[in-house]
C-alpha cells in the first residue's frame, strides 16, 4: 500500500513545455504580422509615387500628340489635290491597255504557232505558205500601228485637257521633239551639254503655234536616264518654261517616238 501511495504522489507534468511552446508560437506570428503590414505599407508608397511621378510628362505628351493630329488634319483638309495622283491613275489604266495588248499577242503568237504546225503537216503548196507569211507581216505591221497608236494615246492622257502635248525622247546620245501634229516642226538634237541642249529646246517650243498652253511628255530611254534628270532641272530655268506641265514615260531603247527621225538601228 505504501508503494502505491508513493507512485500517485509524484506524477509527470508536461504543462511547462506546453507554455513555452505557445508563447514561441504567439511571439512568431506577432512578429510575422507586422513584417506584413510594415511591408504592405512600403509597397502602396511606392506604388503611389510611381503612379503620380510621370503624370506631368504623359499629359504633356499627350497634348503634343493632340496638336500635331489637329495639325496633320488641317494641312490634309488644305492641301491642293497633286496632279501626280491622277497621273498615277491614267499611268495604271495605260499599264492595263498595255497588259492586254500582250496577252493578244500572245494569243495570236500562239495561233500562228499552231497554223504553221498544221500547214507543215499538210504540206501546203509554195503559195499557200506565201500567202500564210504575208498575213503573218500584215498582222504584225497591224500590231505596231496599234501599239504607235495607244503611244499617241498615252501622250494625250498625261497632258490636261487644256495642254498640248508635246514629245521629247531621251536617249544617252541625243534628244528628238515633236508633236502628234504632222504639220509641226520636228527637232533632233546631239546631247553633248545640257543647258545648250534645255536653252535649245525652250527655244523650239517658244515658236510652235499655241506655245502658252503646251505641256511636255519626257520618253526617256534607259541609256537616257542621267540625261534627262540634268534636262528636266534645266528645261525648268529657262523663260517661260517654269509653269510647263511635264509627265515622264519609259520606253524600250529599240523603240522610238519619231518616225522622221528613227534611230539608225531601226532604219531600214
Amino acid at each position: 500500500m505504501a508503494r502505491g501511495r508513493r507512485g500517485s504522489d509524484n506524477p509527470v507534468s508536461f504543462f511547462s513545455f506546453q507554455d513555452v511552446m505557445m508563447c514561441t508560437i504567439g511571439i512568431t506570428i506577432v512578429i510575422t504580422m507586422i513584417l506584413v503590414l510594415q511591408l504592405g505599407a512600403a509597397a502602396a508608397k511606392v506604388e503611389a509615387v510611381e503612379s503620380s511621378a510621370p503624370t506631368e510628362a504623359r499629359q504633356e505628351m499627350e497634348r503634343e500628340a493632340a496638336t500635331l493630329r489637329a495639325r496633320l488634319e488641317s494641312a490634309a483638309a488644305l492641301a491642293p489635290k497633286d496632279a501626280g495622283q491622277a497621273t498615277s491613275d491614267l499611268r495604271v489604266q495605260v499599264n492595263e491597255q498595255n497588259q492586254a495588248a500582250e496577252r493578244l499577242g500572245e494569243r495570236y503568237r500562239k495561233a500562228m504557232q499552231q497554223l504553221r504546225a498544221t500547214s507543215a503537216k499538210r504540206a501546203v503548196d509554195a503559195a499557200t505558205a506565201e500567202a500564210a507569211d504575208l498575213l503573218q507581216r500584215r498582222d504584225e505591221l497591224e500590231e505596231r500601228l496599234r501599239a504607235d497608236s495607244l503611244r499617241r494615246r498615252v501622250t494625250y492622257l498625261v497632258a490636261e485637257d487644256t495642254h498640248v502635248p508635246t514629245i521629247v525622247e531621251v536617249s544617252g546620245s541625243r534628244v528628238v521633239a515633236g508633236t502628234t501634229f504632222e504639220k509641226d516642226a520636228q527637232l533632233s538634237i546631239a546631247f553633248t551639254d545640257a543647258d545648250a541642249v534645255a536653252a535649245t529646246l525652250a527655244s523650239w517650243m517658244r515658236g510652235l503655234p499655241d506655245a502658252d498652253r503646251r505641256s511636255v511628255l519626257f520618253v526617256v530611254k534607259p541609256s537616257g536616264v542621267a540625261a534627262w534628270r540634268a534636262l528636266r532641272e534645266r528645261f525648268s530655268l529657262q523663260v517661260g518654261m517654269a509653269d510647263v506641265p511635264t509627265g515622264l514615260d519609259l520606253i524600250p531603247e529599240e523603240a522610238f517616238t519619231s518616225d522622221r527621225f528613227k534611230p539608225a538601228e531601226a532604219a531600214p
